[in-house]
């Protein structure tokens, strides 16, 4: 839990709104003498502009002219809000975010308002009129009191890839444009995400460059950070992956332990309750070395080399969090992957002490699993056979255990956690389904390929079945009313109790992809990325409806996603000494040029599909020189005369107008044609002759 005060939503309440009930409320607009309800927007602003996406702050002073108070808590509460218009004036948005009054406001008296607006995606010209809405009843414009109407002009913002034309020469730029424009709006909201999180300043280890978590967390959280590295791989320079990283092995204390946050001005501080700091840095040096090598982790930060740092930061976990009776990783009684216990009603809640109760959670056992697969790596790299074998068997020793005392067959999912103590709940927690956990467990290879399956499986049925308006959903069920002290989790489906978390629905829609369920996965990408348009910005978190919550800009909801955009449906696989194409694309269309500065590594596509012609043309191009896979999902596999056995015979595949060799190969649900490949300039084209 970062350190800010709930906000109290009001959304859900707007999604009720009841057109009925306003018709009902109308007649009362005709009243004679003064309005029951009547108000007077003013602003000592006459225009408002931003740029697409952001955020600007203007302030009403709203004067009671009506008969009745306003509240904006209780039965038909009193908000300000606005509806969105064009230059022309026609409605383009009935219905947006409501603003509380921080006090009732009596007739005759005058409420000031600040307003935090944000602004549409698309530059132009627009009208936004302000009025008070009764919820559930009636807009105060129906009373026939006034609006005010404001111009806004959003302006658009200069990015340096709007220098390039989108081609397939080699450039040094990612840029991309998709016959699904919900998907090239998600790109831009990532985009705007990263820019608005740029923090660079002076710090122990030098010249800092990285991202702040979201709008109101100025520090850098280790964990966030992790997150974010598949999305501002393709935009930023090899010092925003690294430096933030070495910043934070600067504070690393004696026995290994690392903070959660550090910040510019040379603070920095930890969540006990979680066990993940160490394990993601971890992560995210192997991530950074998958791209500049690993001579990077000789690096001395202080007296001690990278790499010394990383090992020293895992044995702390296995030192400070196992239990040797279990043979698991330990951390605090949260939700699911959450960071606030549920004893305490203030900020204690994020740290441990005497009254903690203690847990082996899913979600450390999957990210440690994954911190010792890639420490066993980097140390083979470096030759050093023996500690890469230690933690390879460390690895398969969470996998063993992990299966032993947190698999459940008979539900087809991981528990949330075993505790280690004799508290025992009134409720069945082995029936909660931990989406957070349980995709951390696909994501790291911890479960095995039928898990997976049953995983993915059982997340789409507790969406439906719980009416979550996206795949994101945390927790489901989620802790009952009041398990929770802190305010911030004491309702179901609020925060990290059962809300919304694109953090982790991003990985799981990732892991959709990669298991062989693509169709389900665009599904699901394009509800994420309507929910998102829609509140005009990546959230922190999202009511059940999708209404967004918490810090705005969310870094890790913009990395999580990219992950899943970039990677899962676009198929870019990039590192220094390897790539791999898979586009995902079936029937859609794409044109898209990425780059990655740390390994000046360049690589577009354009993937044309025509049902007309029964064809696929793709034509790539790439500076990276080796040899390499392209797969690309089959769109024609469910058609009546598709077959494994006859694949080959039912397509031909040709390579700058020569037929090539290709096989067919199957991941659940999907079908890959793969074709092995150098990737300079070539055309292919991919027939369906059946």
């Amino acid at each position: 839990m970062k350190k800010y005060q709930k906000a109290i939503s009001f959304a859900v309440v707007l999604l009720l709104f009841s057109a009925t009930s306003l018709a009902q409320e109308r007649h009362l607009k005709k009243n004679s003498g003064q309005q029951e309800y009547c108000s007077r927007i003013e602003s000592p602003q006459n225009k408002c502009s931003s740029f697409e996406g952001e955020t600007s702050e203007l302030h009403l002073r709203i004067t009671n002219q009506g008969k009745a108070a306003w509240e904006s808590s209780g039965k038909n509460p009193c908000f300000v809000s606005f509806h969105l218009l064009d230059e022309e004036g026609n409605v383009l948005k009935h219905d947006n975010k409501r603003y509380a009054f921080s006090q009732k406001v009596l007739p005759g008296q005058t409420a000031e308002i600040a307003i935090k607006l944000k602004a549409p995606l698309e530059k132009g010209k627009y009208i936004l009129e302000f009025d008070l809405v009764r919820e559930g009843i009636a807009w105060f414009k129906d009373y026939e009191s006034k609006t005010l109407k404001m111009p806004l002009l959003v302006k658009a913002k200069k990015w340096p890839e709007d220098d390039y034309v989108l081609k397939l020469d080699s450039g040094k730029y990612s840029k991309l444009h998709s016959s699904v424009e919900e998907f090239d709006k998600l790109s831009k909201l990532i985009r705007i995400t990263l820019n608005h999180n740029e923090v660079e300043f002076i710090g122990k280890a030098g010249k800092i460059q990285g991202f702040r978590a979201g709008a109101g967390y100025p520090q850098i959280w280790l964990r966030d950070a992790n997150t974010i590295l598949p999305a501002s791989r393709y935009f930023y320079p090899e010092s925003f992956l690294r430096s933030w990283l070495e910043e934070h092995l600067a504070f690393q204390k004696k026995n290994g332990s690392l903070e959660d946050w550090i910040d510019s001005r040379g603070k920095s501080d930890k969540n006990t309750t979680e066990t993940d700091q160490e394990i993601s840095a971890v992560q995210a040096a192997y991530q950074i070395a998958e791209l500049i090598g690993t001579d990077w982790l000789k690096k001395k930060i202080g007296e001690e080399a990278i790499i010394d740092r990383l090992e020293k930061a895992m044995n702390f976990v296995l030192s400070q969090r196992f239990s040797e009776k279990f043979g698991l990783i330990t951390g605090a009684h949260t939700a699911d992957w959450g960071d606030v216990e549920e004893i305490d009603s203030i900020q204690e809640a994020i740290y441990v002490d005497k009254r903690t109760h203690w847990t082996s959670d899913i979600y450390d056992q999957s990210m440690f699993y994954q911190a010792c697969q890639n420490l066993s790596s980097i140390f083979e790299s470096l030759g050093q056979k023996e500690k890469s074998f230690f933690w390879l068997e460390k690895s398969k020793m969470i996998q063993r255990n992990t299966d032993k005392w947190l698999w459940q067959d008979d539900k087809g999912f991981y528990k949330v956690h075993l505790h280690l103590d004799a508290l025992v709940h009134d409720f069945d927690e082995g029936d909660m389904f931990a989406m957070g956990g349980n995709t951390q467990a696909i994501i790291s290879g911890l479960a095995s390929k039928e898990k997976c399956k049953r995983i993915i499986e059982e997340s789409l049925l507790r969406q439906a079945s719980f009416h979550i308006s996206t795949i994101s959903g945390t927790l489901l069920p989620p802790y009952p009313k009041n398990f929770f002290k802190h305010p911030m989790m004491d309702d179901p489906f609020e925060y990290q109790n059962g809300g919304q978390w694109d953090w982790f629905g991003g990985k799981l829609i990732y892991a959709m992809f990669e298991c062989g369920f693509s169709r389900q996965a665009k599904e699901k990408l394009l509800e994420v990325a309507g929910k998102n348009i829609a509140n005009g910005g990546l959230f922190e978190w999202d009511t059940k409806e999708g209404i967004g919550q918490g810090s705005d800009f969310y870094s890790g909801s913009a990395g999580s996603l990219s992950k899943a955009l970039f990677e899962g449906y676009f198929g870019l696989h990039i590192l220094k000494d390897s790539l791999e194409i898979e586009p995902k694309l079936d029937q859609d269309e794409a044109k898209i040029h990425f780059y990655v500065p740390a390994a000046d590594l360049s690589v577009a596509y354009e993937y044309r599909f025509s049902n007309e012609k029964k064809n696929i043309l793709l034509e790539l191009n790439s500076n990276f020189p080796g040899q390499g896979k392209i797969k690309i999902l089959n769109p024609w596999q469910n058609s009546p005369r598709a077959s494994k056995e006859g694949g080959q015979k039912r397509l031909e595949v040709m390579r700058d107008g020569v037929k090539i060799p290709f096989l067919m190969v199957n991941n659940g649900s999907d079908e890959f044609i793969v074709i092995e490949t150098g990737f300079k300039r070539h055309s292919l084209k991919i027939k369906n002759i059946e």
